[in-house]
């Protein structure tokens, strides 16, 4: 079977929640914004009495609070089995079933077809009178419907499927421009699509594999040819290109995955992809055929799911005779072939019951209850979220690649190296461990070096200060007393001079290091040697090098799925640097590869 292997223990942290925990609740939304998930709506379980409160949990706190929206918002009606999507820092709400009447009865229920914003920067429900004059032909109306599939992309608002009232089908598919507030489109689906047995999945960045793509042309030089370099010419067929991450464009939409399983028996999957073609149409794609795996997903109820990086991701509750849990799936959509995600024992009891994507952290978060019963809960379609586990997707090599800094594109980074290559701009010098010189940009190193700027500043102030107390002053003062009170400077790094800054790294590794202050990644053949990349992982360690850092783990995952030579350091130099998620994903791999090779010799 393919099961991700890593050390689920270590890789799933389960936590209590704390704050203003919501009830258990049927049918309510739950939407990420950067470190905040917002849960809207529900129906209560014993009063069976629907809400319109909206929720706001801290990702990095575990905390609940309940928003109290500003006393001019007109707040939509109590709706459940609705759809919540996120667009420009606001909450896009659409349909559901909600009541016709204030009184709240139960033979007043009705569906709704009604899309509400709210403000996350305002904190606020926006009232129909901000919304744009909306011209809206009646035909591209969408019928009033609940438990239907949404997602949005290239500012559009997809809504698929769903039922009436009557719990019958609505095979449609309707597009709402955001921007206009309009409906744009309708048009017919031949598929049955709703929340029991499909989930629509987009994401806000797309993943570009410059690998695949024509080399960018040689980078303008910036001395004559006659000249020398300073550095060795990184030749563009050389290069080591990175997939990276970048936001959806025209010629790179972010694309709707839309996955439906049925007939949990025998189970059916299907898998079809929705590229949007603003300004209101599109194309799907059926990819069902050429899902693959030595193990597939069993029936999913209620899925949720994202896309992260390359990866579907896919969980919803299992139920079998002899067997019941919440269970992950990922699909690698370059290689279309599907793996269970195994969260460990921090599941295995209890009901667990929604999971979202915390993209920034590259996390899962499954939320639930650790003393529930699965099968009491989903019977009857109750959410809890008494506890949340936190799910390291990194630690199974799923995750989101970084951007290039500083939004540089192939050509500039190209032309960057070129300008360290030629010696361009250059006013100072980094020194390496055996004196060899490199020749930069001091202005470039204080613009991408914050450690670098911020020394420079306490030399000028050190220097500035001396300078005015010799000018007033010709008998220096003595030395301050150690422990004394009076107010001192900091000291800059004694490394750092006018005029240069003494690394004391080889040059080798000084070199990759100036490459990427230079282009904003890691592009040239030096910069991807086992040792080296090690030693830039130090270095982004050492000076808090965030991007940097992204960059070399990226590399370091990229060596690890290709089984390339050269990475047994990875987990020293993980471990040192404490980026335990690549350690978990090394000790796996290698656990596995051990495994292998001692059934091979056991079977010889």
């Amino acid at each position: 079977m393919n099961v991700h292997s890593v050390s689920a223990e270590l890789a799933t942290v389960a936590r209590k929640t704390k704050g203003v925990v919501p009830p258990k609740l049927v049918g309510a939304s739950t939407t990420v914004v950067g470190d905040k998930m917002y849960l809207f709506g529900g129906r209560l379980v014993v009063e069976r009495r629907m809400l319109s409160d909206l929720y706001v949990f801290d990702l990095q706190t575990y905390t609940w609070d309940r928003l109290e929206p500003a006393p001019e918002s007109i707040i939509p009606g109590p709706r459940y089995f609705h759809s919540a999507d996120t667009w420009n820092n606001h909450l896009v709400i659409f349909g559901g079933m909600g009541y016709k009447t204030s009184n709240q009865a139960q033979d007043s229920l009705c569906v709704l077809n009604d899309v509400c914003f709210f403000s996350i920067a305002e904190s606020r429900w926006l009232s129909p009178d901000e919304f744009l004059p909306s011209s809206s032909p009646q035909s591209l109306t969408p019928r009033a419907r609940y438990a239907h599939l949404s997602s949005v992309s290239s500012d559009m608002l997809f809504i698929i499927g769903g039922q009436d009232l009557a719990n019958g089908w609505l095979d449609d598919i309707h597009v709402y421009d955001l921007p206009s507030r309009t409906w744009v489109h309708r048009g017919e689906y031949p598929r049955h699509c709703g929340t029991y047995r499909s989930v629509a999945l987009s994401s806000t960045l797309c993943v570009r594999n410059p690998g695949t793509e024509p080399l960018p042309p040689p980078a303008q030089r910036f001395r004559p040819d006659t000249a020398p370099s300073v550095l060795p010419i990184a030749s563009p067929d050389t290069f080591v290109e990175l997939p990276y991450s970048t936001p959806p464009s025209p010629t790179l939409p972010s694309e709707i995955f839309l996955y439906s399983n049925y007939n949990f028996t025998d189970v059916k999957r299907e898998l079809e992809v929705f590229t949007p073609q603003p300004p209101s149409s599109f194309t799907i794609t059926d990819h069902s055929n050429a899902m693959t795996g030595l193990a597939l997903p069993p029936g999913l109820r209620f899925p949720t799911g994202a896309v992260l990086g390359t990866s579907l991701i896919i969980a919803g509750t299992y139920l079998a005779h002899s067997y019941q849990a919440f269970s992950i799936w990922s699909l690698d959509l370059i290689s279309m072939t599907w793996s269970r995600i195994e969260p460990g024992t921090a599941l295995a009891t209890g009901s667990w019951c929604r999971a979202v994507l915390w993209r920034e952290s590259n996390k899962f978060l499954v939320f639930g209850n650790r003393e529930g019963n699965l099968v009491e809960d989903y019977n009857h379609r109750l959410l809890s979220w008494d506890h949340v586990a936190y799910i390291d997707l990194e630690a199974f090599g799923i995750y989101q690649p970084p951007a290039p800094g500083f939004g540089l594109g192939r050509e500039a980074q190209a032309m960057g190296l070129a300008a360290l290559e030629d010696g361009a701009f250059a006013d100072f010098e980094i020194v390496c461990n055996d004196g060899r010189r490199i020749a930069c940009s001091r202005k470039l190193l204080e613009d991408r070096w914050p450690w670098f700027r911020d020394q420079r500043r306490r030399y000028l102030a050190v220097a500035s200060n001396a300078l005015d107390i010799s000018g007033t002053n010709p008998v220096l003062p003595l030395p301050a007393v150690p422990g004394s009170s009076e107010p001192t400077l900091p000291r800059p790094d004694p490394r750092l001079t006018p005029r240069s800054l003494h690394l004391a790294e080889p040059y080798p590794v000084t070199v990759a290091f100036m490459q990427y202050l230079y282009a904003q990644t890691l592009l040239t053949p030096l910069q991807h040697a086992p040792a080296v990349l090690s030693a830039l992982l130090l270095l982004a360690s050492t000076y808090d090098l965030s991007h940097l850092r992204d960059l070399v783990k990226h590399a370091m995952h990229r060596a690890l799925s290709s089984g390339t030579q050269g990475v047994t350091g990875i987990y020293d130099v993980a471990t040192i640097c404490d980026c335990q998620s690549l350690r978990l994903r090394y000790v796996s791999i290698f656990k596995d590869i051990k495994a292998r090779d001692l059934m091979l010799n056991v079977s010889v």
